[in-house]
């Protein structure tokens, strides 16, 4: 065997890493977009909440087929027709004149972006062994902060120097056209079909990837949504519920609370560059360790332990001052983000091939739909008690819970024979 190169990782994490992060940026734009919606439309910050998270219900239809149709079928294709259409929806949401109709963009916006997340950890299950998974699961999935680190700047300016919300989400909903050239040129769905890929590291990928296959040989093959049911995939949904909750109620109502304190858009924008550039360290360095230990749920029940000092300090006196804000907003980011590489790693580690994509859709669909009831929760909160304090004690909560289902997850394979003697 030729000696193994490390050409996928320079050719498939970045494309995903780009291509993510403008569906990231033209998800979570409406963060800044906010105030001016609510004063615009005439809405409550209850009804902002919805408008930020029905996203999410749209997001939840396009998972369990995304997954099935990314394994079965074209994952490069799939993601590449999916990055022309949410580009056309994002720019129905910059020119909607009321809030109904700012309402059904995001929502198809979500419908259509849905699949992108399954599609690339089906991908990433393809190209990547086990011990190098959580690893590359959490370097495609920095995209998460670093988009943050970008569009925060970039969305803050754009709102200072033309004072117009539909003008930024205009500008940002572009690019996925573009990439999606560059995209289909770049990747490809499995090892064999990439001609820029050398031959010792395809050999080496294959015969990782023969091996894992061959470890669930001797147990009965299972229905490929069986394990929709299963316990593993039930306590990992919820505990992921649990922690977008969390993730979407801090991240989509941030730039409101720092604004708040007195601070421009601009200045938003750049004091939250600092939680997503903390992120990108402790998403690297959690996935090392996870990869490292193998030990996939004790470190997610830990950073979401850490994640959640982070929630309580903002409840408690976080919103004083914008520096108090945004260093605790550091820690809860911080852990919650640092959670993404070794919680995707348990299912494509531990279930059979074939159930992978499903399984993870599943998860991701269900557990997403945390991005509307933690902003639509914060919102609510704000309206009715003019305060984020106790939202930020309910999003603590819900992590603490999260890292108790977790813990409860085995990092052992699941016995599929008739689920007798399953391990969690």
């Amino acid at each position: 065997m030729e000696k193994v190169t490390n050409f996928r990782w320079r050719y498939i994490i970045p494309a995903a890493v780009v291509m993510y992060m403008m569906a990231f940026m033209d998800r979570t734009n409406i963060s800044f977009a906010a105030p001016g919606m609510i004063k615009d439309f005439h809405i409550t910050h209850a009804t902002a909440g919805w408008v930020m998270g029905i996203f999410f219900i749209g997001y939840m239809i396009m998972q369990v087929p995304g997954g099935y149709l990314a394994q079965h079928w074209s994952a490069k294709r799939l993601i590449t027709i999916l990055m022309v259409i949410w580009s056309l929806f994002a720019i129905w949401s910059a020119l909607a004149q009321n809030v109904n109709q700012e309402l059904w963009a995001r929502f198809f916006l979500g419908v259509t972006e849905g699949a992108i997340w399954p599609a690339v950890l089906v991908m990433i299950a393809d190209w990547f062994p086990k011990g190098e998974r959580a690893s590359a699961n959490a370097y495609w999935q920095i995209c998460l902060p670093i988009t943050g680190i970008i569009t925060m700047p970039l969305s803050g300016w754009i709102l200072t120097a033309t004072s117009s919300w539909r003008i930024m989400l205009l500008i940002e909903a572009i690019p996925p056209l573009v990439w999606a050239v560059f995209w289909w040129f770049l990747v490809e769905d499995h090892p064999y079909q990439a001609k820029w890929l050398p031959a010792g590291e395809r050999e080496y990928i294959e015969t990782k990837l023969t091996e894992e296959r061959r470890a669930f040989e001797n147990q009965v093959k299972v229905n490929a949504f069986s394990m929709i049911y299963h316990p593993k995939v039930l306590l990992l949904t919820l505990a992921y519920f649990l922690t977008i909750m969390g993730t979407y109620g801090l991240s989509l109502w941030a730039p409101s609370i720092i604004k708040a304190l007195g601070v421009g858009y601009l200045g938003t924008g750049l004091l939250l560059v600092i939680p997503n550039a903390f992120s990108v360290w402790t998403m690297i360095y959690a996935a090392r360790v996870s990869d490292r230990t193998g030990k996939r749920s004790a470190v997610v029940a830990i950073v979401l332990l850490i994640a959640t000092i982070g929630y309580f300090l903002l409840g408690a006196v976080g919103t004083m001052l914008p520096w108090l804000a945004v260093l605790f907003m550091t820690i809860a980011q911080g852990g919650i983000n640092a959670r993404q590489g070794p919680l995707w790693a348990i299912p494509t580690d531990t279930l059979p091939p074939n159930t992978v994509g499903p399984a993870m859709a599943i998860i991701g669909a269900i557990g997403n739909l945390g991005g509307l009831v933690g902003p639509w929760m914060m919102g609510f909160v704000k309206t009715t008690t003019h305060s984020f304090m106790l939202g930020f004690y309910v999003l603590a909560a819900c992590l603490v819970a999260s890292a108790i289902l977790v813990m409860l997850v085995s990092d052992r394979k699941v016995r599929v024979r008739g689920f007798e003697g399953t391990n969690f």
